[in-house]
Formats: structure tokens, C-alpha cells, sequence
């Protein structure tokens, strides 16, 4: 009988940046394995592509046949489109340079993976599970591990800006999912790092909601809906939006398409 192996990858970030997990769920024959981890300070997008990037591996040491069929589903239309139709890969190149080697020793072996998109988040039950467990990964990580580059007049008031090379105030707001504060540099808008949850930095931060990953979802299958195609970049400039911004959105005709 031909061997038919099913795999769900899925990553998760706590801020993006941030603390993340990422998970990937194989399916043989009927029996299950799953692989797991995490990194305390992350994105999303490395989360997935890390997900990916171990499913290829145990490919690689797992399938000596290359009549196996593998079937291999993601909900980032991102990696799965940068894989298949080939589209500029600007970030995450030290990843994408592993995943493209160990892919090119699967397919030496004529080993084929079929990729496919899966709408995410509860639509599929394995996809569900995948994204559970790397939530729970996430979770696991240590929080504020961020670091932050510190100069000489650093006095420890505020934050300290790598771009700016200067103490900021610091653009504090907060991510519903997480709970967490994030920093960012007033001046030029660049992450910085988590702020400790002080009941001050809270009540500053909840003046500023961030979009959450329902809403973020919801958001991205709007723009998908009316033709627009949603790479990093865009992705980015989403998550920085805030909630009420994503709410006005999502109710909205969105004639701007």
C-alpha cells in the first residue's frame, strides 16, 4: 500500500515581535506525530517558516520512497505563494536559505510535496490543533526577553531608540491577545521592546488598542476577497493598525477597493 503522509504547520507570535511557538502535526498511515518549539523573541512570520522548515526536515530522515504521497497545509498564503509562484523573499533569508536547501535534497530523491492553503482558524480542525499548540509555545517562552542597546547617557527612565541612538519617551499600546505592552520609539516608530506591566504603563498602553488576531484575520480575508494581494509588507502595516481602526474597516463597505 502507498504510504500517504498529511502534515499542518502553524506559527504563533505574542507581539510580533515577540515571544513565539511554532507547531507541526504529521499525520502516516493514521498514526500521529507532532513537533514543537519556540523562541522568546520572534515574529509570526519566522514562526511559520520555522514550522515549515522542521516538517521538511523530518521528511528528509523520515521518507525513503519517493512514491509516498505527502500533502503538506499552512494558512500563511505568504509562504505557501513564495514557494509556488516563486515571489520575492525580502526577509527571513537565513530561514528561506534552509528551507530551500533541504527541500532541494528532498527533491533529489524525487520526493514531491504538495502545498496547500488552508483558510485558518478553526475552519480546520488540524489546522486548529497546530495553531493551539503553537500558542501554547508561545506562551512558554519568557516574556520581555527583548534586548535593548543601552549608551552611556542611558539612564534607565525611558527607552533607548537603536535607530534614533537616543533615549525616547516610548509609544506604548497594548495587544489584547497577549495582554502584553508594547514599546515603540515615539520618533520614528520602531519596535523597541515588551514594557513591564505596571498598572502606569498599563493605563497608557489600553489607550491604544492593537488589532487582534481575529480581527487581523478578518481583515486580511477582506482585502484577499476584493484582489488584493497581501505580502509582508502589507501584512506589517496591518498589525501595527488599531483595534477601533480594524473595526472600522471590517465594518465599512472598504470602498477604497
Amino acid at each position: 500500500m502507498q504510504d500517504k503522509i498529511t502534515i499542518y504547520t502553524d506559527g504563533s507570535c505574542l507581539g510580533n515581535p515577540g515571544p513565539g511557538g511554532w507547531a507541526v502535526l504529521i499525520i502516516k498511515n493514521k498514526k500521529e506525530e507532532i513537533l514543537k518549539g519556540g523562541e522568546p523573541d520572534t515574529t509570526n512570520n519566522r514562526m511559520e517558516m520555522t514550522a515549515i522548515l522542521n516538517a521538511i526536515k523530518w521528511l528528509n530522515d523520515n521518507v525513503k520512497s519517493n512514491t509516498t504521497e505527502i500533502d503538506l497545509f499552512s494558512d500563511s498564503s505568504l509562504l505557501i505563494n513564495s514557494i509556488l509562484k516563486g515571489w520575492k523573499r525580502k526577509a527571513n533569508t537565513d530561514i528561506w536559505e534552509k528551507i530551500d536547501e533541504k527541500l532541494n535534497l528532498l527533491n533529489s530523491k524525487g520526493i514531491r510535496i504538495g502545498w496547500n492553503w488552508v483558510k485558518g482558524h478553526h475552519t480546520d480542525k488540524n489546522n486548529a490543533r497546530v495553531d493551539e499548540i503553537a500558542v501554547e509555545e508561545s506562551n512558554k517562552q519568557p516574556k520581555g526577553h527583548a534586548s535593548v542597546k543601552k549608551s552611556d547617557n542611558y539612564n534607565g527612565s525611558g527607552f533607548f531608540c537603536s535607530r534614533c541612538k537616543k533615549e525616547v519617551k516610548g509609544d506604548l499600546s497594548f495587544l489584547p491577545d497577549s495582554g502584553m505592552i508594547r514599546a515603540d520609539c515615539e520618533c520614528c516608530g520602531k519596535y523597541i521592546k515588551f514594557a513591564d506591566t505596571t498598572a502606569k504603563n498599563l493605563r497608557q498602553a489600553q489607550q491604544k488598542i492593537l488589532i487582534s488576531k481575529a480581527q487581523l484575520d478578518k481583515v486580511v480575508d477582506i482585502m484577499q476577497g476584493h484582489g488584493k494581494q497581501i505580502n509582508e509588507k502589507v501584512l506589517k502595516n496591518i498589525k501595527t493598525w488599531s483595534k477601533q481602526e480594524a473595526e472600522n474597516f471590517i465594518n465599512e463597505d472598504n470602498s477604497l477597493f
